[in-house]
């Protein structure tokens, strides 16, 4: 008897708990998933609208050396993070206001560089 009471609680607890996930699944954006050649000298850049309540979550790897800032307008470029001469990243980033935020990557090598990166903009 006391298993079946164990079980209804589990399940009780389970059909209260569902309509939160569905709700943060709701707030945050599908995975996108870019691969990219960039020559000699070619950058990509990714940009989109973030709020200050949401999360940018992004992670890349490349076959060889590029140069990586994430950055947003307003007056002048704004620099929030910036690595050079590497071929992996991963990290989240909250705005500290709304804003267009861009993703770049820079060749600025001699060879062609094959980037391969996903993001996604969810809720905190």
């Amino acid at each position: 008897m006391a298993k079946v009471i164990r079980l209804m609680a589990i399940g009780a607890a389970v059909s209260l708990v569902a309509p939160v996930w569905a709700q943060d699944a709701a707030r945050t954006s599908p995975v996108k998933v870019v691969t990219k050649t960039l020559v000699a000298s070619e950058a990509q850049k990714e940009c989109l609208s973030l709020n200050n309540r949401q999360r940018l979550q992004y992670k890349f790897r490349a076959d060889g050396p590029l140069n990586f800032k994430l950055s947003h307008q307003e007056e002048r470029e704004i620099i929030d993070f910036k690595r050079d001469g590497t071929d992996s990243a991963s990290g989240s980033f909250v705005p500290r206001k709304a804003g267009d935020h861009c993703l770049v990557w820079s060749n600025t090598g001699k060879h062609s560089v094959t980037l391969r990166y996903e993001f996604q903009r969810g809720s905190q």
